[in-house]
Order: structure tokens, then C-alpha cells, then sequence
């Protein structure tokens, strides 16, 4: 083993990690018995206590490694081929959490029956508990390689592997370590994630940060991996990327009606039951849909194959795509999704729009929002808009800057004799979940607000020119609830026909509550506020209320800094289209009726249950001489 491949390999359980903790205890065990009884027993206790850990921890390594080795956790699946080509293709199927790999036979035979001018041994690896992590994916993949070989496999180059929701994560993770392992991955439910995708060019173009080619293949009914996910993963890999091959390398294909389970087989395991939507397609017609795709994939990476015909299907396949994600990609733009490219976040008042590398401003508040809040068609006087929208973080201040914070401004002033153009200014943030940060498909994607700082349609009549306008009438109704609800019937009107339709009928519609304002007109209670997001009884049903968090203030307010604001906790609009394509179909269209509550710690409970799952994993807790 050479020095560059022993530290390589020390992240992952194998002869590195093995050979470095014996070293470490060996030099832990000497060391606390040749100062016993020569220095302060204090120093020796603690290195008796640092070998009984390394110890501890070598245990643990080796009996993972004898683990795999010896069949413990069970034996791997091994399908000879059924094609009669020439060509030799290896394939190894990563399974998904909790998924015994049974489940996946009949997938892998589709993908054989596609596959039937190649030699395709597909590989089935059974991890511990049946749960992959990366740590042990090597283990894995090495021992099911050496039973692929010997029924009889040839040695070959033409390695592929594929994986299913969690397996993608730990493929995808140990195939950027040794992207010299497989010629390609396929991801199904799951997908490259952002830490893959975070670094844009000098023109703002998405540089895709993964060594190996990789096919993902989303459904539009997976309930774990999201619609809105891999409608993401499309931008980032079809529309906006660096390279010129990376449309090919990188194709993202979606299944129309596929659940999560459905890249497996059967009744949905108990974690997959609990969050999954009801599919619309047959699981055979999935399969079938899969094997062509992961056999066209395969051929257009392997050089002794005529890939031409291949390479049209996949393109066409991406191109059938684009209209069921389109809808997402523009409410997400539509929004300034963070996402895509950071906000800007600059310290001049306007953010310029000069920067391809980070997103300025949300074009729903400035084109929509402002708009809606200045009401020109039920003015006395008739104005135009020029509006500037900034992305500026709401709570920071600059004292070396007037006015202190950042606030919505309005820029000249008109007589009111004739229809004049006012230019006016609005401040937003984009606030999502902190589990955004994981990255995993399961929580929702889009922003849970649009924290907006807007001009009060008070102050705007009368820098138009009116006379007194009055604030009751301008600002006492609840223009956050009438703001969203514009969003809410954009995202109805834009979505698919096939995803209204489907919403329509099993759906719970949003419905706008009224404004919730603090009692004393304060910017900290509007910054500690969020809108209110609740199910709702109905016209004998139920609903989805939403509620915008305001602070408002009128032209003669007390303090003369805070003026004539409306601030809003606006609903996106790739949130309401998330709600129509996702989260809105869960009580009457999932396997168990499982909801999401938007906000900052929407699905608390499942945040929780989706950790200690985590951690479970990660330590073997259970299951690691048995299946769980």
C-alpha cells in the first residue's frame, strides 16, 4: 500500500484505518507501562484510558471488517446475465435504508432484460442491518465484487453502481474518493448533493464538483426524495452548468407518477410508509422505465459500444423532463432561491446587478409584491413603479451608515396632476429551514418566508400626490394575506396540468388568515416573527392556513425613522408551488397521512426521528449481527 493510498483510505474502514489505531494503541500501552510508577500516576491513568478507547474503537473496526467479510449481516444477491453480448458490464446496487436488498431483484432484472445485448452481472451487496453508510461501502462493494467473481464474472473495468435514496448518499460519497471504482452511478430517489454542486464560474455557471458521471432519476410522487429536489438538481445539471459535457454526464430524468418505493419493490418499508405519497404509476412500469434508462446510461460510457442511439434517448428522456420540473425552477427562481447562488448581501443600499455569482433580490417582491402593497389601480391618482429589490439580511445594522439599517425607501415625489413614475426601494430575506444545510430531499426545499421590508401604501399614495390618504383604508386591511394570496393562485395557475389536476383532487388548499401584527410596532418582534402555517377545519373540510407576520406604521408615527413601512412574512412562491406538488397532498395522498408544518422547526418530531435514525446508523448500535 502506498503512502498516498494508506491516507486516502483513512476515512473508511479498511487495512489504513485498521493498521493506524493499532499503531496508536501499541504506542498508547507502551508508553503507560514504561512511565508506571516513573511519573504521576494521573499521566499514566490517562494513557491507559486513551489505549482502552483505541482499543474499544479497533474492536469495533475489526469486527465491522470480519462482519462483511464472513457474510454476518448476510449474504450478497448475485444475478448471472441473461444477455448473450460480448461485452462485460459489472453492476452494483446499492440498497436504501431499512430496504432488505430482496427488494431490489426484481428492479435489477429490468435493468438485465434492458440490457440484453450486454453481459450485465448485477451485484447486490448486504450491508449491516440493512443500512448503508459510507464508511462501509468499500467493505461492501469489495466483498460483493469477490462473490460476482467467483460465479463466474470475468475481471472487468465496466463498473457501474447504483444506488437508492440513502444508498445515494453513501455512493456518491465513496465513489468522489474513488472515482477510479466506476465508470458511472445512477442515483434513484436521491441525488448529488449542493456540497457537489455550492461553486459557481466567474459567469455564475453551477461547476459540478463530482469526478464520476451520474444519472439521477427522481419521481413526481416521491414523498422522501422531493419533486422540488430534483427539479434543483435539473438546474443545477441541465440549465446552468460550467462545462459543456456535463449535460451528458450528468442527466436527470423524472418518472411521472413514481413513488419512493417504487424504485424497490413491494409494500413500503415502515420509515418509507410513513412519509411516502401514494403513486399513480405501476411498480412494473417503473422498473421498466429504469432499466431503459440505466441501460442507455451504461452504454454511453462504455467505449466499446456503439452509444449514438443511446445518447438521443437520454437527451430526449431529459428534454420530456424539463416541463413537469419547469414550473418548480421558475417558482424557485421566482422566489431568488438561495440555493441557486447565495444572496448578495452587499452593503450598498441597492445590490447591484452586475454580479453573475450570487442572486440580488426575490423578483416575486420586487415585480409582485410591491406592486400589490402600493395599489395604483385604486389610487386617486394614477402612478407607475420603478421598484429596486435588495436581498439584505433584516437584522444587521451599520453604524457608519445612514440610515442604520437597511429599509424601504421611496425616492422622489409626485404633484399628483398627472401620472408620474415613483422609484421606491424594498428590503428581503429568504429564510429556510436550518435543515436546508443537510441537504437530503425529505424537508422542504423552498424558503418558509419572504421577510420583506415594503413602503406602506400610505406613504406611497402620498408621495404620489393624494391628499391625506388615509391609513385605515390604505393599511388596515391585511395586504400580507392579499400579497399571498396572489402567490397562491400564480402557483395554481403555473403548476402542470397533470400536478393541478392531481392537486385538485386530492389536495388541501391554502387559505389566507388574517395579518398578525405586535402589539407595539417594534422591528425585533417583526425579526423574532415568522408567518403562521396551520391546518384549518373548512366548508366542512379542511384548509392550510397561512398567516403573514406584519409591522406597520403610518406617515406620522412617532418616530420618524420608521415612517410609513409595511413590513411583511410573505409565503413564496416556491413554497406554494411545493405545497401543490409535495406537502399539500400528504394528508389524503400518502401512505399514512403524514404532514410537514412550514417554518424554521416545521416537523420538529420528524427532525428528531430522522437523527436518531442517524445515529443509530452511524454507531451500529443495533443490528450489527443481525438485520433490523
Amino acid at each position: 500500500m502506498s503512502d498516498k493510498n494508506f491516507f486516502s483510505d483513512l476515512l473508511w474502514l479498511g487495512k489504513s484505518l485498521t493498521i493506524l489505531l493499532l499503531l496508536i494503541f501499541g504506542i498508547l500501552a507502551i508508553a503507560a507501562i514504561f512511565t508506571s510508577g516513573k511519573v504521576d500516576n494521573s499521566i499514566t491513568l490517562i494513557l491507559w484510558a486513551g489505549a482502552a478507547v483505541t482499543g474499544l474503537l479497533l474492536l469495533f473496526v475489526v469486527t465491522i471488517q470480519l462482519a462483511y467479510a464472513n457474510n454476518w449481516g448476510g449474504k450478497p444477491i448475485i444475478l448471472e446475465p441473461i444477455g448473450d453480448g460480448e461485452t462485460v458490464v459489472g453492476l452494483i446496487f446499492i440498497q436504501g435504508e431499512g430496504i432488505e436488498i430482496e427488494r431490489y431483484r426484481p428492479v435489477a432484472q429490468a435493468i438485465q432484460a434492458a440490457a440484453s445485448d450486454l453481459k450485465l452481472w448485477v451485484g447486490i451487496p448486504q450491508f449491516l442491518g440493512d443500512s448503508p453508510i459510507p464508511r462501509e461501502t468499500g467493505l461492501a462493494i469489495n466483498k460483493v465484487i469477490s462473490e460476482m467473481e467467483k460465479s463466474g464474472m470475468p475481471h472487468t473495468d465496466n463498473l457501474f453502481c447504483i444506488a437508492h435514496s440513502v444508498g445515494g448518499i453513501a455512493i456518491q460519497k465513496y465513489l468522489k474518493s474513488f472515482p477510479e471504482r466506476a465508470k458511472g452511478q445512477i442515483l434513484m430517489g436521491s441525488f448529488l448533493g449542493k456540497w457537489n454542486l455550492a461553486d459557481l464560474d466567474s459567469q455564475g455557471a453551477t461547476i459540478i464538483q463530482y469526478p464520476v458521471p451520474t444519472l439521477t432519476i427522481g419521481g413526481t410522487l416521491d414523498g422522501l426524495a422531493r419533486i422540488t429536489r430534483i427539479a434543483a438538481a435539473y438546474w443545477y445539471q441541465q440549465i446552468n452548468p460550467s462545462q459543456p459535457t456535463d449535460g451528458e454526464n450528468f442527466p436527470v430524468v423524472v418518472i411521472d407518477g413514481a413513488s419512493h418505493m417504487q424504485f424497490a419493490s413491494g409494500n413500503a418499508t415502515s420509515f418509507v410508509a410513513d412519509f411516502d405519497l401514494k403513486p399513480s404509476a405501476k411498480e412494473s412500469e417503473v422498473h421498466q422505465q429504469v432499466g431503459e434508462l440505466v441501460y442507455n446510461f451504461m452504454c454511453t460510457k462504455l467505449t466499446d459500444i456503439n452509444s449514438e442511439n443511446s445518447q438521443k434517448f437520454l437527451n430526449d428522456k431529459g428534454q420530456q423532463t424539463r416541463p413537469k420540473v419547469q414550473p418548480l425552477i421558475d417558482s424557485l427562481m421566482l422566489e431568488g432561491y438561495n440555493g441557486f447562488k447565495p444572496a448578495c448581501y452587499n452593503r450598498a443600499e441597492d445590490n447591484t446587478r452586475k454580479d453573475p455569482k450570487c442572486t440580488p433580490y426575490s423578483p416575486w417582491i420586487q415585480d409582485k409584491a410591491n406592486s400589490i402593497m402600493a395599489g395604483s389601480d385604486s389610487s386617486p391618482v394614477k402612478f407607475n413603479l420603478d421598484v429596486i429589490d435588495s436581498f439584505h439580511r433584516s437584522y444587521t445594522t451599520d453604524p457608519f451608515h445612514k440610515p442604520h439599517v437597511h429599509v424601504p425607501q421611496i425616492r422622489n415625489s409626485c404633484d399628483g396632476t398627472q401620472p408620474c413614475t415613483l422609484t421606491i426601494s424594498s428590503v428581503t430575506q429568504a429564510l429556510y429551514t436550518f435543515l436546508d444545510f443537510f441537504d437530503t430531499g425529505f424537508f422542504p426545499v423552498a424558503a418558509f418566508s419572504l421577510r420583506t421590508k415594503l413602503n406602506s401604501r400610505q406613504n406611497i399614495w402620498k408621495h404620489a400626490g393624494v391628499d391625506n390618504p388615509d391609513y385605515k383604508e390604505t393599511d388596515g386591511p391585511s395586504r400580507g394575506a392579499e400579497i399571498n394570496q396572489h402567490v397562491y393562485q400564480w402557483a395554481l395557475e403555473q403548476a402542470s396540468d397533470e400536478a393541478r389536476t392531481y392537486f385538485e383532487k386530492f389536495g388541501i388548499p391554502i387559505d389566507m388568515g388574517e395579518d398578525m401584527a405586535p402589539i407595539v410596532a417594534a422591528g425585533p418582534l417583526f425579526i423574532w416573527n415568522y408567518p403562521k402555517y396551520n391546518y384549518r377545519p373548512k366548508d366542512s373540510g379542511q384548509c392550510y392556513q397561512v398567516r403573514s407576520t406584519v409591522m406597520k406604521t403610518p406617515i406620522n408615527y412617532p418616530i420618524a425613522s420608521a415612517r410609513g413601512f409595511h413590513y411583511c412574512q410573505l409565503l413564496s412562491p416556491a413554497a406554494a408551488m411545493e405545497w401543490i406538488y409535495v406537502d399539500g397532498l400528504r394528508p389524503k395522498a400518502s401512505l399514512s397521512g403524514a404532514t410537514f408544518t412550514y417554518g424554521p422547526l416545521g416537523g420538529i418530531d420528524k427532525v428528531i426521528r430522522f437523527f436518531l435514525r442517524g445515529i443509530l446508523r452511524q454507531t451500529r448500535t443495533k443490528g450489527l449481527f443481525k438485520r433490523i
